[in-house]
């Protein structure tokens, strides 16, 4: 899921190191487009830094990325407008995706199955971190007013479209696009029971705004994550029935025509403490389509895997079926590749595990 150690710095490398360590409980995808040094444990920096050089936009703040708080963020200037900007360079998804194309060509004349999974931060994340609250104040704004009074999430979303059907001209049947909202899933996870629900319908239509905006037979997964830095989630809920709530709703609005391949779920923080399984509990009222995997990100290598394992039963018995396992957020959470690979194997040794 996500990112990867900055060490894996080129398409081959990364899908080398996705083939080499999952082996056959590859869930057929391999990453490629976010081999980046700036994009493991900030895979949207590449981003922002694009956007510092967009002439309509100015600086609020600067940072150094050490912190969640510590990044950079702008403003419009007086009498300017995102529409001008060249926000597609400044994804650049498709750019990426170009640059692992070649890779994924060598990679499936030995397994031709192989599909690319492309990265795509929703643009509410990338108006999220790039605008911070400012956004938040203008989309409330723009309910009342129309789009004029909300000048930053359009054109993004306008940039982010164009960039899948690039991406999906050119590869088709072979990528899948990985949609990543930890912005989205931090708002469920920070607001209150009872008004969860509004929040997690609030996504769920942006998203299915975008996805119907897509290519007809276009495949889609959904990760969903609590950010990370320092191998920390932001946020630990006392139960899954925020990411339940947001998968839900995402589902619930979901285009006809566009594959929803997987739902990821961070459910796991790797602490040792008694597995709890009433955490577990809301998965019994997750409602995703049949052909839709459920992948319980759960799979820590700092928790024993005995543990983990017990985890994984309570959560499939819950969730009444079988789920795949992956790590709570991206492996680029881990600053050495050795990391990465030990989470992998951790995930592995639970794919192994009798149902």
């Amino acid at each position: 899921m996500g990112s990867l150690p900055a060490q894996l710095d080129s398409p081959a490398k990364a899908m080398a190191f996705a083939v080499d360590t999952a082996g056959e409980f590859l869930d057929g995808t391999v990453p490629g487009g976010e081999a980046d040094p700036y994009r493991a444990q900030w895979y949207i920096r590449p981003i922002i830094d694009r956007l510092d050089s967009i002439p309509a936009l100015a600086p609020v703040r600067r940072g150094d990325w050490s912190t969640l708080r510590s990044r950079n963020t702008f403003r419009l200037r007086a009498g300017r407008s995102l529409g001008e900007a060249d926000i597609d360079t400044a994804l650049g998804y498709a750019e990426e995706a170009g640059r692992a194309t070649v890779a994924l060509a060598d990679m499936r004349r030995t397994d031709p199955g192989l599909r690319l999974q492309v990265g795509i931060p929703t643009p509410f994340v990338i108006g999220f971190i790039a605008f911070e609250a400012r956004m938040l104040v203008l989309r409330r704004r723009s309910a009342r007013r129309g789009d004029r009074s909300f000048p930053y999430y359009r054109p993004i979303f306008d940039a982010t479209v164009r960039e899948i059907n690039r991406i999906h001209e050119t590869l088709r049947d072979n990528v899948v696009f990985q949609l990543e909202l930890p912005a989205e899933t931090l708002l469920c996870g920070h607001a209150p029971a009872v008004l969860r629900q509004a929040v997690a319908a609030a996504a769920g239509r942006a998203i299915a705004r975008l996805v119907a905006r897509a290519p007809h037979d276009a495949r889609f997964g959904v990760h969903l994550c609590y950010g990370s830095l320092g191998d920390k989630p932001v946020v630990a809920p006392r139960s899954t029935a925020p990411v339940v709530t947001l998968a839900n709703a995402i589902a619930r609005y979901w285009p006809a025509g566009r594959h929803l391949e997987f739902v990821h779920l961070p459910i796991g923080d790797g602490t040792q403490a008694p597995v709890r399984p009433r955490y577990y509990g809301p998965l019994a009222r997750l409602e995703l389509p049949a052909a839709t995997r459920l992948v319980a990100g759960l799979a820590h290598p700092t928790q024993p895997l005995t543990q983990a394992r017990q985890s994984l039963t309570v959560a499939e018995s819950a969730y009444g079926g079988l789920v795949d396992v992956a790590a709570p957020c991206g492996l680029g959470r881990y600053d050495t590749v050795d990391r990465a690979r030990s989470a992998v194997a951790h995930a592995v040794a639970l794919a192994e595990t009798d149902p």
